[in-house]
Parts: C-alpha cells; structure tokens; sequence
C-alpha cells in the first residue's frame, strides 16, 4: 500500500520525501500521553507522509500525533476527523495490537453517536484518506466534474476505468447510503459516492477530476451522464495551484 501512495504523490503532486514524515519520537510522546500503543501502520502513515497537507489536510484532516483522542464511546482512537468534528475514523481500542488493524467510522449521521466498520486495515483507510483529500482539492474548478451516477453512467465508468484496490467504504455523510467505490484511469481519479439528496438519480454521484483539465473532458465526453458546464478557465493546462 505504501508504493502505491508514494507512486500516486509522484504522479499527483510531488515525490514524497523524508521531510515529508513525522518522527516515531512524535508518535511515541502521543503513546506516553494516552497511556495506549499505536499499531505499526499509523507509525508507517506518519513516517512516509504524515506532513504532507495537500495529501492529508483538504478538508477531514489525519490528525497530528499531538491530537490523536478517543470517540465520544471511548472505545475508538480516532486518527482522522470531519473538519467540523461531525465524524471520525478511528481504531477499536481492542485491535491496537494488530500491526495494521481495522478502522471503523463514527457520525453524527448514525443514530446514537454510534460506529460502524469502515475498512479493514489502517493502511487503506490512509491510502482512502490521500485519495479523498485529492478529491477534494480539486472537485470543485476546472479540474473537476460530478454528475448523476445512473446504471448507464457506472456501466460508462466501469468499462473505461479500472477499480481501484481499495473495498467499497462508507460515507460519513451517508454511512448507511450506498457505499463510496474508487475507479482510476492514466491522468483520473474517479469516485462512486452515495448522495443523501432524494432527488438525485439512483442515489449516487460520480465524481471525476484529472491532472489536467483535458484529462477531465476526456472523461466527460466517454461518459453519458448529465453534465453541468465547466467554470471558464484562462488557460486549458494551467498548472493546479500549489502543485
């Protein structure tokens, strides 16, 4: 898993280096703070890119060491939070020992403050997490397009793109709708999310977004779905910012 996050930063945005990590000194003052030991994974997470807030920190941030906390139960350590403090993805308490144990989500959108499983290694919840904060950077602009995810636009979807390796997961918006599915294809990313608006077709959005804007309108021309227009931009290859 952790080639495959390397190889997408290189390819996303920029080489992941060792400045881009996190001590195992940083991670072990947390462990002294909440009395609890931290599975191998997340010292992994940390240690290859856990500075790196373009791939971590759009929008539901991995937390810092300094900020790992315990859910509401207590039963969870919660490694990755909605920015609004509205969900979180943590470890049961129990599976700490596992070197890569499983992760589950809590939500405000489940009844009783209560959890559900969401993947079932920290290693894809971390290389879920690089994927969604990629997402998210670039969603809304000329480097992404989102329509209605009819059978017709899945079948499009499924036989121009390759699934990513990672489980269908649940949305913390949603956690109960239809699953979130990762697709990808040289140049796209592309996300199979459950839409709580009872308005939208079969209850799911396709979203799509590209390296470049060409790689977006490739998509959009392959796909039979309802597109919206694209926002004007000065130039068709601009460089995304930041990156």
């Amino acid at each position: 898993m952790w080639k495959s996050i390397e190889a997408f930063a290189r390819a996303w945005a920029r080489p992941l280096t060792p400045a881009d990590g996190i001590p195992p000194g940083e991670v072990r003052k947390a462990e002294q703070r909440l009395g609890l030991r931290l599975p191998a994974a997340l010292y992994e997470t940390y240690a290859l890119f856990g500075r790196r807030q373009d791939l971590t920190a759009v929008q539901n941030p991995l937390l810092l060491p300094d900020e790992l906390l315990l859910d509401p139960s207590g039963e969870l350590l919660v490694f990755r939070s909605e920015n609004q403090g509205c969900a979180g993805w943590g470890i049961p308490l129990e599976k700490l020992a596992h070197d890569d144990p499983p992760v589950s989500l809590f939500s405000d959108c489940l009844p009783d403050a209560s959890w559900l499983p969401y993947l079932d290694r920290v290693s894809s919840a971390c290389a879920e997490l690089v994927l969604s904060e990629t997402v998210m950077a670039r969603r809304y602009g000329p480097y992404g397009r989102e329509c209605p995810a009819t059978a017709v636009v899945v079948a499009a979807v499924e036989a121009m793109c390759a699934p990513v390796d990672l489980p269908p997961c649940p949305a913390w918006y949603h956690p109960e709708g239809d699953p979130v599915r990762w697709y990808s294809a040289p140049g796209k990313l592309l996300c199979l999310e459950p839409d709580p608006d009872e308005s939208v077709p079969d209850g799911s959005v396709l979203v799509v977004v590209g390296r470049s804007e060409a790689d977006v309108r490739e998509v959009v021309a392959a796909v039979p779905g309802d597109w919206p227009a694209a926002e004007p931009v000065p130039r068709a290859e601009e460089p995304f910012p930041g990156w």
